[in-house]
């Protein structure tokens, strides 16, 4: 290895200090996302209703949405500082890993990209109560997302979270219970795709709701946890983490 381990160390440990800040900010972001969508009125209905509900109450729709945006944005970072403290002590899996970290990377990228568009969609939304049939059956067509099944979004981003866990869990990176935390993150990720694929859905006296939206929800109240807990755990294991640095770079430097 041509890099010094004083290089390689200050490499590895900003990317380790960084996502752990990083990890607090998306767990604080997902807990307001949680507060937020219980309380969107457009939530609780579907087709024309939906429409009419976020034009008539347009501020917390958007600004979960707008937080969504931010989630997706810091995640990409996440996934690279993740995936590099789960290789300092593993390289298992190696092809199929690095599958798997693309569709987090794309998952992640598809969080922004989606939710910002749900956000100009609605900017015209305002006049959807009002408009002309033409106009309202043009919007509609319009609001139809680019990842209508959630594929991106909640299955490739779920299983990387599933994946990459399970690797943390079988290296002792992190503590099991976390871990663990983590694994079930990723599998409510991809059922939340799987009741978005069937569209199941429930009804009650004030409107009907979706399966997909309380798996979601339950989704992003353990993604809140897992996340300020692992700010956390970070916290607690950087000096075993700048030690597993070095045993990495002397093995390298052995094979040399």
């Amino acid at each position: 290895m041509n890099e010094r381990l004083d290089v390689v160390k200050a490499k590895k440990m900003s990317i380790y200090n960084s996502g752990m800040w990083v990890s607090l900010f998306i767990g604080l972001l997902y807990t307001g996302i949680g507060i937020l969508m219980p309380l969107d009125p457009a939530e609780r209905y579907r087709g024309t209703e939906f429409y009419e509900q976020i034009a008539a109450h347009p501020l917390i729709p958007h600004m979960w949405r707008y937080i969504f945006v931010i989630v997706g944005f810091l995640s990409i970072y996440w996934v690279s500082a993740a995936v590099t403290v789960v290789r300092t002590k593993s390289y298992e899996w190696e092809g199929f890993y690095k599958w798997v970290t693309i569709l987090g990377y794309g998952g992640a990228a598809m969080l922004c990209v989606q939710w910002m568009r749900e956000i100009f969609i609605m900017k015209v939304m305002t006049l959807y109560s009002t408009g002309s049939e033409m106009y309202r059956v043009a919007l509609e067509v319009a609001a139809f997302p680019i990842d209508p099944d959630f594929i991106w979004m909640f299955g490739g981003f779920g299983l990387w979270y599933l994946v990459t866990s399970l690797l943390a869990k079988r290296n002792g990176v992190f503590s099991p219970k976390i871990n663990i935390l983590g694994i079930a993150v990723g599998a409510d990720l991809i059922l939340t795709m799987v009741f978005a694929m069937t569209d199941t859905i429930i009804y009650f006296k004030n409107g009907q709701m979706t399966v997909m939206q309380i798996t979601a929800l339950l989704g992003g109240l353990m993604g809140a946890v897992y996340h300020v807990w692992m700010f956390f755990e970070m916290k607690k294991g950087k000096s075993v983490f700048e030690k597993g640095v070095s045993t990495l770079w002397e093995q390298h430097k052995s094979t040399a």
